[in-house]
């Protein structure tokens, strides 16, 4: 799921990427890779500046991502924020998934 975010320099058009799974049973067949693909092409489709997410650099870096020391996200380490950029467009400032990811347990 791709949802907006804000990011404190006022950055406009970047989205985060809410958790990605498979389950254990369907993992290496290249169902993680269709659906990132996917997404993000329709995230260049509407003409997205960018995406944000945290996890596993070792997953999310074949896709592009990389970690973005201009980008933070408070109490994250920041090796697992990660971001993508589209095109030339840069962002730099604290990032602000939606609320919905702040559930606590």
């Amino acid at each position: 799921a791709f949802s907006p975010i804000l990011i404190s320099d006022g950055a406009i058009g970047w989205y985060g990427l809410g958790p990605i799974s498979v389950g254990p049973e369907w993992q290496c067949r290249g169902i993680g890779r269709a659906l990132m693909e996917s997404g993000l092409a329709e995230l260049r489709k509407i003409g997205a500046n960018g995406c944000v997410l945290v996890g596993d650099p070792a997953f999310y870096t074949r896709f592009g991502f990389a970690d973005n020391p201009a980008l933070v996200l408070e109490g994250v380490p920041q090796e697992y924020v990660l971001s993508l950029s589209f095109g030339t467009s840069s962002a730099r400032g604290n990032v602000e998934f939606h609320s919905a990811f702040q559930a606590k347990g």
